[in-house]
């Protein structure tokens, strides 16, 4: 996806500038109108240069910086003190600095008569398009407090599904790293000094010895090649996973990956289901909350199915039969947004769907664990086995040499 650099108007005549991410520009227009923004100009960020990204680097907001004040806000604002009291307190209370200054300027636009949502959208880059759409739903109702509770709520879910996938992943990551360290330094030392003695016998060594000894060598020798062709993989993966087409693509393989591809679609649809539904029942228009839902999907497939469905939607039809259509969802899901469609109760439909999913993925990540283990080590034993028996099949041979 590309990133624009817009400078729009709301309906007051007051000027904001941003930026947002969006397959074309159309559809960044599209969205900006949506949101009730007269377009000044809009254009395609230039690619960031080193020192950009370094100071990005940096200055990095973390999603758990994110939770941590959407939390904090929202029991301050409920406990009755103003948003400029609140912002200022959270000023100094935040830990992260490049966090803090946000927020002061945040506070400073909202001192200045601006509304918390539009002096929000001037920061995309931080605080979510869905977040925003649901504060300004909240100030339009008078029900921000209730709001800001359930962007915490929300912002809390998704922080325990990031740990405990990552918590699932963190134990096969530390054991291929293992793996790789400790069959670096079999080749590097050890094999090097049975090849070594068993040399001195004038024995020819076997086929898969050899094979090991000749990797050890070109290791030795082109050591860097090895590490530089393996980042040049990496940056030209995460450049084609950059284009429109590669996301697409890579976001199909994560949704029909084995084993992780059933907790992506899963983690997913869970994710779809409560923003649309909290938007729902927030009072966002329900073409609007599709639109802010798909892009906070975080796959590019779903998010072009659901778009699809805000399409016929406006043509006159439901939402689950554009969704049904779509081949993404599964069956279960369509169905009980059709039930929830008929008895006027989405809203709850939607949440319903979402803790079920939820609880799915918690499922499915416990198996994904105990799978894994028996897994790595398999992995592991094998790659040791096979090093082992390259190794001893000289010592073998050499006692024939010997007699």
């Amino acid at each position: 996806m590309a990133t624009f650099v817009y400078k729009v108007r709301d309906r007051s005549g007051k000027i904001f500038t941003g930026t947002m991410e969006g397959e074309n520009k159309s559809a960044v227009v599209s969205r900006l109108r949506e949101m009730n923004y007269f377009i000044s100009s809009i254009q395609e960020k230039r690619k960031s240069t080193f020192l950009s990204v370094e100071i990005s680097l940096f200055n990095r907001i973390k999603f758990r910086d994110l939770t941590i004040f959407y939390r904090q806000f929202a029991t301050m604002v409920n406990a009755g003190l103003t948003l400029v009291n609140s912002l200022n307190i959270l000023t100094e209370q935040v830990e992260n600095k490049a966090l803090s200054r946000i927020i002061n300027t945040v506070k400073t636009d909202v001192e200045g008569g601006s509304t918390l949502a539009d002096a929000m959208a001037k920061h995309p880059n931080v605080f979510s398009e869905l977040y925003i759409s649901m504060i300004k739903a909240g100030e339009v109702g008078g029900v921000l407090d209730e709001i800001l509770n359930k962007i915490a709520d929300l912002m809390e879910k998704e922080f325990a599904l990031r740990q405990k996938i990552r918590s699932a992943m963190s134990y096969p990551s530390f054991i291929i790293g293992a793996a790789v360290l400790m069959a670096i330094f079999m080749l590097t030392f050890v094999l090097p000094q049975f090849v070594g003695i068993f040399a001195q016998f004038g024995g020819e060594l076997p086929a898969l010895t050899n094979f090991f000894v000749t990797l050890t060598i070109l290791f030795r020798k082109f050591w860097y090649l090895f590490f530089g062709l393996i980042i040049a993989l990496s940056f030209g993966l995460y450049a084609y996973i950059k284009t429109p087409n590669g996301r697409q693509n890579f976001d199909r393989f994560k949704l029909n990956a084995p084993i992780i591809g059933d907790i992506n679609r899963k983690s997913a649809i869970s994710r779809f289901s409560r923003i649309l539904g909290t938007l729902i029942k927030s009072g966002v228009p329900i073409i609007e909350a599709l639109t802010v839902s798909s892009n906070a999907i975080g796959n590019l497939v779903i998010s072009k199915a659901v778009l699809g469905a805000k399409t016929r939607i406006k043509e006159g039809q439901s939402i689950s039969s554009p969704l049904a259509a779509s081949g993404v969802f599964p069956p279960m899901v369509t169905q009980m947004i059709l039930v929830g469609e008929e008895s006027g109760e989405l809203e709850e439909m939607l949440i319903n769907v979402s803790k079920f999913y939820d609880e799915e993925v918690d499922r499915s990540v416990e198996r994904l664990t105990s799978i894994i283990e028996p897994l790595m080590m398999l992995v592991i034993g094998g790659t040791v086995g096979v090093m082992i028996i390259a190794m001893y099949l000289p010592i073998f041979n050499m006692v024939n040499l010997i007699k």
